[in-house]
């Protein structure tokens, strides 16, 4: 059986545990359409696809989306706030998509000094966060 932390979540370990691709479809301003994944061609002009662990938190994915995405104002921007759903095929709808919000982070949680785009806050460089 395996491992699970106060929270009841699994511990992966990363150094024996490969990462997995999550493909993500980043927009500015909205989501898009759940339509757009059950009818029409995926919008892979928008498309990041990164590589992360099971127990990756949404700073941590932002934080990788942000040093593989293109150098755009909207993905840097010192008060974006970046807003995840995810969006699956769901059995219980036999495959039809269904979506899921997970979350909200704002770039002031992941960045460092206000205004600086390039290291991230000394905050998150330290393992002594209480779970929320």
């Amino acid at each position: 059986m395996s491992e699970t932390n106060a929270a009841g979540k699994p511990i992966v370990d990363r150094e024996k545990t490969a990462p997995f691709l999550i493909r993500t479809f980043v927009k500015v301003g909205t989501f898009h359409r759940l339509t757009q994944f059950e009818d029409g061609p995926l919008p892979i002009s928008e498309e990041q696809q990164i590589y992360t662990w099971k127990d990756a938190t949404l700073r941590e994915v932002l934080t990788t989306l942000r040093n593989t995405a293109p150098p755009t104002t909207e993905y840097r921007h010192p008060l974006a706030r970046y807003t995840f759903r995810a969006v699956y095929a769901d059995a219980a709808s036999r495959g039809r998509y269904a979506q899921k919000d997970l979350g909200t982070v704002y770039s002031r949680d992941i960045l460092g000094e206000p205004g600086s785009l390039i290291s991230p806050a000394p905050r998150l460089l330290r393992d002594d966060e209480e779970p929320a």
